[in-house]
């Protein structure tokens, strides 16, 4: 598995959604994501941002720090050229193994399984063929059947269960999750 500190971040298109390094441009999707119940809902450890200038402030520094960290690869998720309508990340990289885990929020309105499986298939490649991970996982609320619609439309496999596995950042409930698993030929 190559480091994220020795490659730079790349912008990937498949011509309609486009995967590329977030920037402060991006704070007004980072702000209204971190607020959006259903991503607060099925998402751990999101804190939403107290106003626009903290999650520009934060896109300024954290991402390129865990970049270069080789702790996570985060991208901001676009329809074509235009302005970000979602987030994508590898996170929990785990170069022994060659693998890592792979998550992807969009707002509402860009909300389809098109656009969600191009976004979600991008960053996998990216993982695949620019990192060398030979396995991505991915995990899903039990009750977010749509996500989990996502993963299986480009190749995820479930290989699991696990009961009360993450805490809701909005509710603070507990949800069980299905874990599911994509090695580089059964993308598609």
């Amino acid at each position: 598995m190559r480091l994220l500190s020795s490659i730079p971040t790349p912008s990937l298109t498949d011509g309609a959604v486009t995967i590329r390094r977030p920037g402060a441009d991006d704070a007004d999707t980072l702000l209204a994501g971190t607020r959006d119940p259903l991503v607060r809902e099925f998402m751990q450890g999101v804190i939403p941002h107290r106003d626009r200038d903290a999650a520009k402030e934060w896109l300024e520094e954290v991402p390129a720090l865990l970049w270069a960290e080789d702790r996570a690869a985060y991208f901001s998720v676009a329809l074509g050229p235009g302005p970000a309508v979602g987030w994508a990340e590898l996170v929990d990289l785990r170069p022994a193994e060659g693998a890592a885990e792979a998550a992807i929020w969009l707002l509402p309105e860009a909300r389809s399984l098109r656009t969600a499986a191009s976004a979600l298939r991008l960053v996998c490649r990216f993982g695949f063929e620019c990192l060398g991970l030979r396995r991505i996982d991915a995990y899903a609320a039990a009750d977010n059947m749509p996500v989990q619609v996502v993963g299986a439309h480009i190749g995820f496999r479930r290989a699991g269960f696990r009961p009360g596995l993450f805490r809701s950042s909005r509710t603070h409930a507990l949800h069980d999750a299905v874990y599911a698993t994509l090695a580089p030929e059964d993308l598609c």
